[in-house]
């Protein structure tokens, strides 16, 4: 009962907070969040591509529709939005739907059974990166939809769900392919050696497919050499190109530099004693939303609204946050560094769009170019610390995966 109280006291604030953005959206331009000429741009923007293509035109290369006149670059497997009789007059109903999907997995995964729990909740959802993400109906609230199953599925007692993991992976990679991180999560391994077996089959069998359906979408994207510019970016290179950085390069050392952490987790190879205060579930899950955020950070640079990726590792995250002393430092310090990194750029646009005498307009755009560099270093805290925790963790999944005989099952009934 209490932890419904507080479920449903969370739920009045986020309508309260996205309610009041929808009737002054004034606020979202003020805190440096940019409200397109329509509610829901991104669903809009896959209707028009779709559009497109079914009137024979080529979206990748000339996307008449778009609002913004911007080409196609996702797979074209959104074509089947037009197939289905859907088209840009569907956006506003279409969008709020995914919204309302986001939301639905969300608020089923959010731990909120106390005060602490619930303000912490709160600052992270309502805060602008995730105002931006609403206010376009981006196809990434779809994919975490998608993929929030995932983790309930591996660890179900019936082997036939379990079996059923890799497909919302597939579909999330056949929309935007960086769904494909979430297969990480497939590594947990089965109870037995057969179900293994069974699971890496379906893999294979869908990794083979994929390969055939998005070669040329996967070629077309590569070659649109696509970075997060400006406010609210969100990647390894993305302080150094607020500084004005060579793009390639600094893109590259980060790449490197992910590689380098999670290797060192897997060789150190501990997951460590924090870790074990958590169900298998809040593990998993967070295990898979540090290969999704993590993957996207070190491997190019996006928009701050894949921040929302974050929603799977809170439960861990505030459990972890209430050990005592040192055991729990790690995971404040993350919390911390959520905070300001979901913050700072906001409230910095805020008091300048507020109070404009603050500084002169060259003082502004340094101001916050400064803001994102800080939000950029306190993105490294964040995401840093929990790559070297992804790789002591694949470590032992990898360990489990090897063992001779019987795999230990989460469940002793669930052997197979």
């Amino acid at each position: 009962m209490i932890g419904s109280r507080f479920k449903l006291a969370l739920v009045a604030a986020l309508l309260g907070v996205y309610g009041g953005l929808g009737l002054f959206p004034g606020i979202m331009r003020g805190f440096g969040v940019g409200v397109s000429v329509l509610w829901f741009r991104d669903t809009h923007s896959m209707l028009a591509a779709s559009d497109s293509a079914r009137e024979g035109r080529d979206p990748f290369v000339d996307n008449i529709h778009d609002v913004g006149g911007e080409r196609h670059i996702y797979p074209d497997w959104w074509f089947v939005l037009g197939k289905a009789g859907l088209d840009r007059s569907d956006a506003l109903w279409l969008g709020a739907g995914i919204v309302g999907l986001f939301w639905l997995a969300a608020l089923l995964l959010l731990p909120v059974g106390s005060w602490r729990e619930w303000w912490w909740t709160l600052a992270v959802c309502a805060s602008p990166p995730f105002w931006l993400v609403v206010n376009r109906a981006n196809p990434d609230m779809l994919v975490f939809a998608l993929l929030t199953p995932v983790v309930p599925w591996l660890l179900h007692r019936k082997p036939w769900v379990r079996l059923l993991a890799p497909g919302p992976v597939a579909l999330g990679t056949g929309l935007k392919f960086f769904p494909l991180l979430a297969g990480a999560a497939l590594l947990h391994p089965a109870p037995t050696r057969r179900e293994n077996r069974q699971r890496w089959a379906i893999i294979i069998g869908l990794g083979l497919l994929l390969a055939w359906s998005l070669a040329d979408d996967v070629q077309r994207y590569l070659a649109a050499g696509w970075l997060g510019r400006g406010l609210f970016t969100f990647g390894a290179a993305a302080v150094a190109l607020h500084g004005g950085g060579e793009p390639d390069f600094w893109v590259n050392l980060g790449r490197l530099a992910g590689l380098i952490l999670v290797g060192w987790g897997l060789v150190r190879g501990s997951v460590g004693r924090s870790g074990d205060v958590l169900p298998p579930r809040d593990r998993l899950y967070e295990f898979m939303g540090t290969a999704v955020l993590a993957g996207m950070f070190f491997v190019t640079v996006g928009y701050l609204y894949k921040i929302i990726f974050v929603v799977w590792l809170l439960p861990g995250l505030l459990a972890r946050a209430v050990a005592p002393g040192a055991s729990g430092r790690p995971a404040r310090f993350a919390l911390g560094c959520l905070a300001g990194l979901v913050w700072i750029e906001g409230l910095v646009c805020a008091a300048i769009s507020f109070w404009p005498h603050l500084a002169d307009a060259h003082g502004q755009v340094m101001i916050r170019r400064a803001a994102g560099a800080v939000s950029g270093l306190l993105a490294w805290g964040f995401i840093g610390p929990l790559a070297v925790g992804f790789g002591a963790q694949l470590r032992h999944f990898l360990q489990q995966g090897l063992r001779s005989g019987e795999l230990p099952a989460t469940n002793p009934s669930d052997r197979s």
